[in-house]
């Protein structure tokens, strides 16, 4: 996938500044969890400021995934374009669920909402976050198939995107299995440690918008045949 493809030379300045905040946004995602954790225990919380800011991270990772379909959409194939929808999706899912807990906190007056008892929409909520992100894991997982079908030599961002997609869905065959010992399917859980391959690949995703964004426009290129 050749980095000058398809974007213009109007498009390049918001796609450097799509592709920087994807880094930071998924910087701040995969580090929300754990500090949480950190600060808060295991307690269950409705909403807490980690959740604003794992929101406003998320943010700019969908934001570095539309700087990317802008930057590579035709070079790519069906695949790649199929694959960006349905990561889209499952991203605005997940969306809607963190700016849940943001809302409680600031409803709250900035002070964390802790759990007072079984919610009476936590069927419905489990079931929003299991679509959302199995959405958002199998869509970079196409996508990230789709990149190294169009590339004689694959990038690195297309096999961080398939293990992305890879580990959650090993970590739970492997923990419904009963190959994974009780504790460490609990830190999984508690610390999303599972979804750190998704943070990391986002990130790559972001520096590849970054280097389009960086790079002189120098034309347009015809696209390679489509997959």
């Amino acid at each position: 996938m050749d980095d000058r493809s398809t974007a213009s030379g109007s498009d390049r300045r918001w796609l450097a500044w799509s592709g920087a905040g994807s880094i930071v946004g998924a910087l701040l995602w995969t580090t929300m969890p754990p500090l949480r954790t950190a600060v808060f225990g295991t307690r269950p919380y409705v909403g807490t400021g980690f959740d604003v800011v794992s929101l406003a991270g998320w943010l700019l990772m969908l934001g570095g995934l539309v700087g990317f379909h802008l930057g590579f959409r035709d070079r790519y194939g069906r695949l790649g374009r199929a694959s960006v929808a349905v990561t889209a999706a499952g991203m605005t899912v997940v969306a809607g669920l963190l700016l849940r807990s943001a809302l409680a906190f600031l409803r709250a007056g900035f002070r964390p909402v802790p759990s007072t008892g079984e919610d009476p929409a936590g069927l419905v909520l489990s079931l929003a976050a299991l679509l959302g992100y199995g959405l958002a894991l199998g869509g970079a997982g196409g996508l990230g198939l789709a990149v190294w079908r169009a590339e004689e030599r694959a990038p690195p961002v297309a096999g961080l995107l398939v293990l992305a997609a890879a580990v959650p869905v090993v970590a739970v065959g492997l923990r419904l299995g009963s190959f994974l010992p009780l504790p460490l399917g609990r830190l999984l859980v508690r610390t999303n440690a599972a979804f750190v391959p998704f943070g990391v690949a986002w990130a790559a995703v972001g520096y590849r918008v970054w280097v389009v964004g960086h790079e002189p426009h120098r034309g347009s290129r015809p696209p390679p045949p489509r997959r």
